[in-house]
């Protein structure tokens, strides 16, 4: 059975993703005759503050109303999750320019294309935020993943960036091919590609086509479960987070992770709770794996950045438990929790880009050894983000994990929020860690002098915003809760 979807055409909902497309393009031609990255740096960095503007401006209208704007008969959705997802794109992608803006020059990776292309990835990561359907959804994730492809194997003169970039493609493209081979599926079953209309047709009488639409949602399950890192998708991310450049780390962990959370929220929220329950169940082995090995992978490192990676896997699965409640209030507690992650996350590794070398070696726990006296700035705020990821009280990745888990347990996954608490507290040991050396043991190797403006603000940024959201959550959390709505005429 068809159900044919009205087409509206309504710019002004696509036009904060539409603002970086244009600045991204224009960049690139721009390039062509000038060879000042900075020049461009500058120029993208002012279309990322517009973008945000006209989202702030879309953001507001929708909650004070209530209402959900959409454009291309519900193809493109511009309402509260969506709008607050690409917040975050934005501020990591802004955090990732900040991040680059010396580190480029001092490890001589200067080149005018990388700020287009980190637009471009945010474009399609926004795109994906904001998808009613599958093509669209298609659409954003490869307009999104070609670009950090590319920046992925920046250091062209390095075999682990290299690596890092060519594992990624070849198993993100066959993650994107078991996406589309289930999105197809999907469609076979429903004839509909708009999530909307899928549901509809799930549960208009005499639907009979239930296996094709299980499998072609596990398929689905599997080709996002690649993007936010879920055990077992996850051996990418330790290998690709360490050989690629770190601001390009820092960009992968916040923006790509928000964008495939995002589609993967609005899909669970709309689709799974008319499907069968093979689909939770999967999800459920899925996420309590990804805790378990994410966790336990990070205890083993003695590199930070590679700890981090792992730290981002287990990560993925503290999200999951959202996602197992995104019908209810799982949305919420995803987008807050992943705003402190943004933060936090992208705070740590820009204090990386200061302590590493020109080649990005250096990050050995040994080399934090006496951080504490001769950087104690940047101790403080690694301190401030280890601990916070480690879900330590009065920051902000402590009540990230209490939403979480009470999204949890309201849905009844009892049991995996006390697996989640209890890696959790394995978590402290590998976070505390690092904190040890710069604090409690003497310094064993000279530490790097680099210094950095725009470096700084970020860190100061990050860990301003780390301490607020843990001390006042609410004023955020507030801002989410006036609109309940997920999906427009659903």
């Amino acid at each position: 059975m068809m159900f044919p979807v009205p087409v509206d055409v309504n710019w002004s909902v696509f036009s904060p993703a539409l603002v970086l497309l244009v600045v991204a393009s224009f960049c690139l031609i721009y390039a062509l005759f000038q060879k000042d990255s900075r020049s461009v740096a500058g120029v993208s960095f002012m279309g990322l503050v517009f973008s945000f503007v006209l989202n702030f401006d879309l953001f507001t209208t929708v909650t004070i109303t209530g209402d959900i704007a959409s454009s291309f008969g519900l193809r493109f959705i511009a309402d509260q999750p969506a709008l607050a997802f690409n917040f975050l794109i934005l501020i990591g992608t802004a955090f990732a320019m900040l991040i680059s803006f010396d580190y480029l020059q001092r490890t001589e990776l200067d080149h005018p294309e990388y700020y287009p292309l980190l637009l471009l990835s945010a474009c399609g990561a926004m795109i994906m935020a904001s998808a009613g359907d599958f093509i669209t959804l298609v659409l954003g994730l490869e307009i999104m993943s070609l670009a950090v492809y590319v920046l992925a194997a920046w250091r062209q003169d390095a075999r682990e960036s290299e690596e890092a970039g060519m594992k990624y493609f070849l198993l993100g493209a066959f993650a994107s091919a078991f996406l589309i081979y289930g999105v197809a599926l999907m469609y076979g079953a429903t004839g509909q590609f708009v999530y909307d209309s899928m549901y509809q047709a799930f549960v208009a009488s005499g639907f009979d086509k239930g296996l094709y639409a299980t499998l072609g949602a596990l398929m689905i399950l599997g080709g996002l479960g690649f993007k936010v890192a879920f055990a077992p998708f996850h051996q990418w991310a330790p290998d690709v987070y360490t050989g690629a450049p770190t601001p390009v780390t820092a960009f992968m962990s916040v923006v790509v992770k928000v964008a495939a959370f995002a589609a993967l929220l609005r899909i669970f929220a709309t689709l799974v709770p008319v499907l069968p329950d093979m689909i939770t169940q999967t999800l459920v082995v899925l996420v309590g794996l990804t805790v378990v090995v994410g966790n336990l992978a990070a205890l083993m490192q003695r590199g930070v950045k590679r700890m981090l990676a792992y730290s981002a896997v287990a990560h993925a699965g503290y999200l999951g438990l959202a996602v197992l409640a995104a019908d209810t209030v799982g949305m919420q507690a995803a987008i807050w929790y992943l705003t402190a992650y943004a933060f936090m996350n992208a705070g740590a590794f820009a204090i990386l880009t200061l302590l590493s070398d020109k080649n990005d070696h250096g990050d050995d726990i040994e080399r934090f050894a006496g951080l504490g006296r001769t950087r104690p700035y940047l101790a403080a705020a690694m301190t401030v983000f280890l601990l916070s990821l480690a879900g330590i009280p009065l920051l902000a990745g402590f009540v990230g994990k209490i939403l979480v888990f009470q999204a949890a347990i309201s849905a009844g996954y009892i049991g995996l929020a006390v697996l989640g608490i209890i890696t959790s507290i394995v978590a402290v040991v590998y976070y505390v860690r690092p904190v040890m050396m710069m604090y409690f043991r003497d310094a064993e190797y000279e530490t790097p002098a680099y210094r950095s403006l725009a470096t700084n603000i970020a860190i100061g940024v990050a860990v301003f915003m780390t301490l607020l959201l843990g001390i006042f959550p609410g004023w955020w959390y507030g801002l989410l809760g006036v609109s309940q709505r997920i999906i427009a005429g659903h």
